[in-house]
C-alpha cells in the first residue's frame, strides 16, 4: 500500500515539473519570437546610417562614413598613389588644408583613416598606440605595423 502512494506522489511531481518546464519552454520562444523579428542592420538613424556596422553621419560630406576609414571634413582632398616594393600600392588622400588625418587604403585590404602625428622631418601618421605608422615626405612613403615595415621603397608621381 506505501508503493502506491509512494508511486501516486512522485506521478504528481513529475506531471507538475513537466507542466512548469513546459510553460517556462513557451515564455522563453514567444519572447525569442520577439527577438528574431528585429532586422540586423535595421538600425538605420535619421539619415540612414546604420550604427552597428559603424556609420555615422558626416555633415560636412553629407554622407554616412566610417569614420575610422575617412575623415569627415569639408576640405577639397588631393590623393596620392605610391607604388611600393613588392608590387604593393598606397592610396593616400590628404586634407591640405586641414592637415589632422590621412585616409588610407592599402593593397592588402586595410582602409583607415590615420591621425596626423608630431615629426621632425615629413608627414607622420600614427595611430594613438602607434602599431600603425604611415610616413611620407616628397614623393616617397612607408608604413610600419606593430614595428615592422610592411611597405617600403613607395614611391608617386604627384601631378
Amino acid at each position: 500500500m506505501n508503493y502506491k502512494y509512494i508511486l501516486i506522489i512522485i506521478l504528481i511531481v513529475l506531471i507538475l515539473g513537466g507542466g512548469v518546464l513546459a510553460y517556462k519552454f513557451w515564455s522563453v520562444d514567444s519572447a525569442n519570437k520577439e527577438k528574431t523579428n528585429l532586422i540586423v542592420g535595421g538600425d538605420k538613424d535619421a539619415h540612414g546610417c546604420i550604427g552597428s556596422a559603424g556609420y555615422s553621419w558626416c555633415e560636412a560630406k553629407k554622407t554616412c562614413i566610417r569614420p575610422w576609414e575617412e575623415y569627415c571634413t569639408a576640405t577639397t582632398p588631393k590623393t596620392a598613389v605610391f607604388i611600393c616594393a613588392g608590387s604593393k600600392t598606397i592610396t593616400a588622400t590628404f586634407y591640405p588644408t586641414d592637415d589632422k588625418y590621412v585616409d588610407l587604403n592599402l593593397s592588402d585590404g586595410k582602409k583607415l583613416s590615420v591621425p596626423r602625428a608630431i615629426s621632425a622631418s615629413g608627414a607622420r601618421y600614427a595611430n594613438s598606440n602607434e602599431s600603425f605608422v604611415f610616413w611620407n615626405k616628397g614623393d616617397t612613403a612607408f608604413i610600419t605595423e606593430d614595428g615592422v615595415t610592411t611597405f617600403t621603397d613607395c614611391i608617386t608621381n604627384i601631378n
